[in-house]
Parts: C-alpha cells; sequence; structure tokens
C-alpha cells in the first residue's frame, strides 16, 4: 500500500507558486519523495534536495510552522495514522497497513493497469510492429482516426507525432480537410486506425476505404476478430481490461508511445529540431502559462 501524505503535500502544493526559488527547489524535492520527509535527517533531506540545510527550516516557516521539526511531524504522523509500521529500503517506505474498500478498488485498478501494459509486451506481434514502424518511416503522409472511446487515443497520438514529423495528420470528420484527406489518399500513405469494440462505424469505413485506394492501414484493436482487422495490414492488439464499466486507456496509451518512440530514433536529430522548433513557436504564441 502506498502512504498518502496529503496534508504536508496540500501546503507545499497551494505554498509553492509564492515560495523563492531556493525554497521552490527544496519544496518540488520533498513533493517528489515525500517518504523521505519522514525518514530521512533534515542534513540528509537537505543534501538529497541539494540544498543548505537551513533552507529546510526556512520552507517549514514559509508554510507557517515554526520548526522543521513541526513540519517533518505531520509526514510522520501520516506513516502512523495508516500503518502498524513501516521500514526504509532504497528510500522508499515498506508499510504494513489497513486495507479497506477504497484500497481494494484502488489496488483493482493498478492491477488491470500493469495486467495490460504486460500484456501488451508480452503478447504484441514483433513483426507487424517493427513492419509498422518502417511503413511510418516511409510515408509520405500519415492519418490518423480514433471514434468514440478511441478518439482520445487517436488526439495524443497525432499530437505527439505531428509535433515531430511534418507529415501526420488527424482525420476529424465533418471538418473541412476531411474529405480532401481521404481523396488524396494513395500507395506509399498510411493511415493508423484506432478502433475497440464496439468499433466506431466511421472508423471501419475509413480504414476499408484507405485499403482500396492502396493506402497501408495499421489498426490497432483489442482483438483478431474486430472488423477493423479484416482491412488492417498489420494489426497491433493491445488490451482494454478494466475493473470499472470503462475500457482502460493505458495498452493504447503504450502503444502510442512505442510507435512514435521507435519512429523518432530513427531521425533523432530532425524530430528533436522539429520538436524545439514547435516549441519555440508555442511559446513565442504564449500558449503556455507564464508564470
Amino acid at each position: 500500500m502506498r502512504v498518502e501524505f496529503g496534508e504536508g503535500v496540500d501546503l507545499l502544493t497551494r505554498a509553492y507558486p509564492k515560495l523563492s526559488r531556493q525554497l521552490k527547489k527544496c519544496a518540488a524535492y520533498i513533493l517528489e519523495h515525500p517518504s523521505e520527509v519522514a525518514t530521512l535527517s533534515m542534513r540528509q533531506l537537505a543534501a538529497r534536495a541539494e540544498v543548505p540545510p537551513s533552507t529546510m527550516n526556512r520552507l517549514a516557516r514559509a508554510v507557517d510552522f515554526g520548526t522543521y521539526d513541526q513540519f517533518r511531524a505531520i509526514y510522520r504522523d501520516s506513516i502512523n495514522d495508516q500503518a502498524t509500521g513501516y521500514s526504509l529500503e532504497g528510500g522508499q517506505v515498506h508499510v504494513v497497513a489497513r486495507e479497506d474498500k477504497f484500497d481494494h478498488e484502488l489496488n483493482a485498478f493498478h492491477q488491470a493497469a500493469v495486467t495490460n501494459i504486460n500484456t501488451l509486451f508480452d503478447h504484441i506481434d514483433r513483426a507487424a510492429l517493427e513492419r509498422a514502424v518502417q511503413a511510418l518511416t516511409d510515408a509520405r503522409t500519415v492519418l490518423v482516426i480514433g471514434m468514440l472511446t478511441s478518439e482520445s487515443s487517436a488526439n495524443y497520438l497525432h499530437h505527439v507525432a505531428a509535433t515531430g514529423f511534418r507529415n501526420w495528420h488527424l482525420l476529424v470528420p465533418k471538418s473541412a480537410e476531411y474529405f480532401q484527406l481521404l481523396e488524396t489518399l494513395a500507395p506509399g500513405d498510411v493511415v493508423i486506425c484506432i478502433a475497440v469494440e464496439p468499433c466506431a462505424a466511421e472508423s471501419i469505413k475509413v480504414a476499408r476505404h484507405a485499403r482500396e485506394a492502396g493506402a497501408r492501414v495499421i489498426g490497432i484493436t483489442d482483438r483478431r476478430t474486430s472488423p477493423l482487422a479484416a482491412s488492417a495490414d498489420d494489426i497491433l492488439l493491445i488490451s482494454v481490461h478494466s475493473p470499472s464499466v470503462f475500457p482502460s486507456h493505458v495498452g493504447a496509451t503504450t502503444l502510442v508511445e512505442v510507435l512514435v518512440g521507435m519512429i523518432a530514433a530513427g531521425d533523432e536529430r530532425s524530430v528533436a529540431e522539429n520538436v524545439e522548433n514547435a516549441e519555440r513557436s508555442r511559446r513565442n504564441m504564449g500558449e503556455y502559462w507564464g508564470e
């Protein structure tokens, strides 16, 4: 079970925007490693955060504690409230804890997410993945589509890929360029279609159209009996198992990152330049929060 450090984390989170640069450095380390506040001495923690020990006391006062020991106490109390004991191994708190209904449900989601990722890597068709990566690397144009429950995965794939590659486009039905992109499909183009059961009808129509136009179709789906499989040149299977009524996107998200990462590895310098240029443009246009 993971120990929650709610009060301490909340205090630092609220105070963080108003802290000095040095105190922010200290607070950021604590927010990332809250268990170390409870288990390390002030000097040990300061050394890991790469700040002078006096900074710890200054941070405690900045969040309205008289001393660092008082600030540290809320982290220790969090452990005592949630467990009968704890030990420190490798900087991690190992807890003997009471498990309630909430913990049981959280663990079920944890296990489902881990299982979906392991299923992807243990059972993926490596030959199909390699063909897909090569086809996407060589493609004249890449179109991405995903509708209904798969829309968010398609958006994420396009957002990441289009930052590094200039020939990727997201197919958005009823948009001005939707039919134009489909009409110009030809051999040498690739369409990535993401569809899990029950599959969106529009996605299957696009996959079939792309196949007829001579484009290569990469299908990301959850079963080989999916209607998408029949139109795909390469099938990449994901697991959508979830303890809730909603399908999990963990497998699809992981596969998206694998695909884009492996394509980028083939031309890291060019991709890095494209990403740098895109980030510069976004900052110049004020798309990021400036504080």
